[in-house]
């Protein structure tokens, strides 16, 4: 077990939460554990005829982190601002299938709707998983908020590089140099760093290892 994390898990979510904001992976990691249960039983309320069930629970998971690095203590309880916040990913996530497989927007439905207000008390996630945000659910959250602002031939070389290529097969294949390559990936971390802030170092490091 790692040392950093047995010591961390009997500090309060609060406590946790600022360790994250400063880079602490492992604080970020508990707290992904103590939630998970919360976005499990937030994705039973939707369904989506082209989306697997896991995929709707990952793309709560980033919807998790985003809280974890937007929260602010003073403004309301943690455990209601990740509610809102992994509702939120998950009907993006479903109105991106939406858009590529143009469909109705109306068949990605709430099953039971959200009887739930957010309001939990934490103690009811405190049993969580070892399961962390899977790299799918990053590709994910990455083509809702970077692909459509890239160029096509960004598109082509970002595409590549996110299913393992080097530097030197991308230029060989897609006839650009060494330097095109990095500047599109340098771009697309650009973006993401504009859009997530300090959760955007998080999300490169899942994505790429």
């Amino acid at each position: 077990m790692n040392v950093i994390k047995y010591r961390l898990r009997g500090r309060r979510t609060e406590s946790l939460i600022e360790m994250a904001q400063a880079g602490l992976k492992e604080a970020l990691d508990i707290i992904v554990e103590r939630y998970y249960p919360m976005v499990v039983k937030i994705s039973s309320n939707y369904y989506a005829p082209w989306a697997e069930n896991s995929d709707i629970v990952q793309s709560g998971l980033v919807g998790l982190i985003k809280a974890v690095y937007y929260y602010n203590p003073g403004k309301s309880k943690f455990s209601t601002f990740a509610w809102r916040s992994i509702d939120s990913e998950i009907k993006s996530f479903l109105t991106y299938l939406n858009r590529k497989k143009n469909q109705i927007l109306s068949d990605a439905m709430s099953v039971d709707g959200l009887s739930t207000s957010g309001e939990d008390e934490e103690a009811g996630y405190a049993f969580g998983t070892e399961e962390g945000v899977s790299r799918s659910a990053l590709i994910w959250y990455i083509m809702e908020n970077v692909i459509e602002e890239l160029k096509d031939v960004e598109k082509e070389i970002f595409s590549m590089w996110l299913n393992g290529y080097s530097y030197s097969d991308i230029s060989e294949n897609l006839d650009v140099t060494n330097k095109k390559v990095d500047n599109t990936i340098q771009k697309v971390k650009r973006i993401l760093r504009k859009k997530l802030g300090n959760a955007s170092d998080v999300v490169l490091r899942e994505l790429i290892k």
